[in-house]
Formats: structure tokens, sequence, C-alpha cells
């Protein structure tokens, strides 16, 4: 019914309209127990699915089943308990920054086609203060938080190492792990952090600031999908070296021609394409493998590009993803995609025989 009736209806609308009627629908359904259980009515099969097989761990955390809302679906972390009881084990907040920043004008979320989106937000956030208001609510609940740590537009990248670690103190206190997002296409500079040198500036600062408040959160990096294979050893050589707990692969493609698929006048538009794209899909997969084949078991690797069903999961999955991200299969799949996926590899378990998630990562890169 999603995809003939409700989603030709929201195609109608301005992208990112429809993502903050959705968000806000189920910020307005943690208003009461009931409500909440209502949204599992809207989940697949009408409830909640759960399997002790899916459980999986990353950075030392765990989770009951390997599927995350990425960041940049709930900025703002107002939506954390809707989005667990469509089936998410957890959700990235972010990115967070340190004050808060409009983004890029509007319209800056474009669908092109019914799974892929380009977009330009450019870091819009409502500041680390709002989300660590908004977050206190959830302290007892069993949704597991990510925080993804972003740097407003106006900071000197001299300054990175302080604005990154002033998120993470402030937030240490809500957060499972931290996900440092040096990768978005749409802050102009912000890739340049992907360097070397300064990715290890940026992730001392973050684990100092943890330090001075008490707390130890695992760290994760979040990498471009169009980083040469050399760049991206550099990064897996930080990670190991600097004890991060794992890699985030990837962000959204800045590809020319990828764009292009979508119309001419997309190829050098400013942006970056998700979603349900082959040629994306590919791009990132490839990138898990990878890291897998250079890092093994030394790095947590969590898969985002693409994934949007049992299939595409269980290939991320099998080239080396302990866990998943989804954002814009949300819009592309419905309300549906958790509560599907999930309930897809655990028959796919069953037929093969296999008793936990874990015996699938990497099998496919091990061959």
């Amino acid at each position: 019914m999603y995809k003939e009736i409700v989603r030709p209806i929201l195609n109608k609308f301005d992208s990112e309209t429809f993502h903050e009627l959705a968000r806000e629908s189920l910020h307005f359904a943690e208003l009461s127990p009931l409500t909440l259980k209502l949204v599992e009515l809207f989940t697949d099969k009408h409830k909640r699915f759960t399997d002790p097989r899916l459980r999986t761990h990353i950075g030392g955390v765990e989770f009951e089943n390997p599927l995350i809302v990425g960041a940049g679906w709930d900025k703002a972390g107002r939506a954390v308990a809707g989005l667990w009881h469509l089936g998410f084990a957890g959700v990235e907040v972010g990115s967070v920054l340190e004050y808060p920043q409009p983004g890029n004008p509007k319209p800056r979320l474009h669908m092109v086609s019914n799974g892929t989106a380009i977009n330009w937000l450019g870091f819009n956030s409502p500041g680390v203060d709002v989300v660590k208001h908004n977050l206190s609510k959830y302290k007892s609940h069993p949704a597991r938080i990510g925080i993804s740590i972003g740097m407003n537009k106006d900071v000197a990248h001299d300054d990175s190492p302080r604005a990154h670690a002033v998120i993470a103190e402030e937030l240490s206190e809500d957060a499972d792990y931290f996900a440092i997002n040096i990768s978005s296409p749409n802050t102009p500079g912000l890739r340049k952090l992907q360097e070397k040198g300064r990715t290890i500036d940026i992730v001392h600062a973050v684990k100092e600031a943890m330090e001075r408040g008490g707390f130890s959160r695992p760290v994760f990096i979040k990498i471009a999908p169009d980083l040469t294979y050399e760049a991206v050893d550099d990064i897996i050589g930080v990670a190991l070296e600097h004890s991060i707990a794992g890699i985030i692969a990837s962000n959204s493609t800045i590809n020319t021609g990828i764009k292009a698929k979508y119309g001419d006048k997309w190829r050098n538009s400013q942006g970056g394409l998700s979603g349900d794209d082959v040629d994306y899909r590919k791009m990132t997969t490839d990138i898990i493998a990878h890291i897998y084949r250079q890092a093994g078991d030394k790095l947590d690797i969590v898969g985002v590009g693409g994934v949007h069903d049992t299939e595409s999961a269980l290939e991320k999955i099998m080239a080396g993803a302990k866990a998943l991200q989804l954002v814009t299969a949300i819009r592309g799949e419905g309300s549906t995609v958790a509560g599907k996926i999930n309930r897809g590899i655990v028959e796919f378990m069953e037929k093969e025989k296999v008793d936990n998630l874990n015996e699938l990562v990497g099998v496919s890169s091990n061959s």
C-alpha cells in the first residue's frame, strides 16, 4: 500500500517538508505509551519484530538488531523512541554542532527517484544545548543512541579539535557511541578534515573531552565513498593506532557520473547522492569489503549506502559490516522497512542454518 498509494501522494510534497512531518509525527507519538504502541501498527506484520539471533556488538555496545537510523534523519534527537518502535535498534542523532546553524537555503533535499536522494542540507542543527535537552528523556529507554559530531561552517580548521570536543563533553552522558562526521559534502572544506593529521587531532580531542567527564564511549569515523583506497588505508591506520572502535562507510557521494544518471542538471549540482542507486550501493559495499580485508576484526564496520531490503542488508553484512544504517530508505520503503529487513535476515539465517549474525560478517570478503 505504501508504494502504490502513500508514496505517490508524498512525492507531491517538498522532500524536506515530508521528512519533517514524518519526524514530528513520531515525536508526538511519544506523548504516551499508548500512542507509541500504536506506532507498531505501521510496522511489518503490525508488530515490532525481535529475535535474539540478530544481536550484534559494535564498539563493545550491544544492539538488539543490526539496524540503526543513520545521522541526518533525526538531527535534534526528537523521535528516538518512535523510531525504536518501528523496529530499529538505535538512532544516530545529528550531526550535532556546537551552536545553532540553519544550513543551506531551501530547497535542499530532492528525491530524484523513489529511493534515491540528493541533498545539500549543510549541517542544519539546533545546537548541542537543544539536543542535550531533547535526549534527556531517553535515559532509561532501550534504544541505543549514537551522536554524530559535526562542526559549524565558520569554524577554522585549526579549531576543529576543540569544536568536536565540545559536543563529546556535553553529550557523553547521553551517548552510547560517537561518530566523527568529517565526510559530509555539504560544508565547504569539511572533507579536508579526513587528512591523516587533522583526523588524529580531532580524535584525541574527543577522547580527552570524554575522559575529563569520567566517560568512555566508543568513537567511530565516518568516511566519504569518494576517497581513494590509499586515503581509506590512512584512516584505517589512524583508527588502529589510536584505538578507534570502527569506521562508518559511508556518507553520500559527490560522484558526478552517478548524479547525472538522474538528469544532467544534477551532474555538477551541489550536495551528495544517497539511497537505492546500484552504482552508489556497489561503491559503498566495495569500501566496506576493503576495510574488512585490511583490518579484519580489529575494526567494527557500520555499513551505509543503498540498504533498503534484505538483499542489500545481507550484501553489506557479508562484505564486513556488523551493523547497518538507513536514512533514505525510510522514505523510499516506508515504515515497514526495518521489520522486513530484520525478518528477512532471520529467514535467511534459518535457511542457511546460521545461529547468529556474526557468522555472516565478512564471509564474502574472505572468499
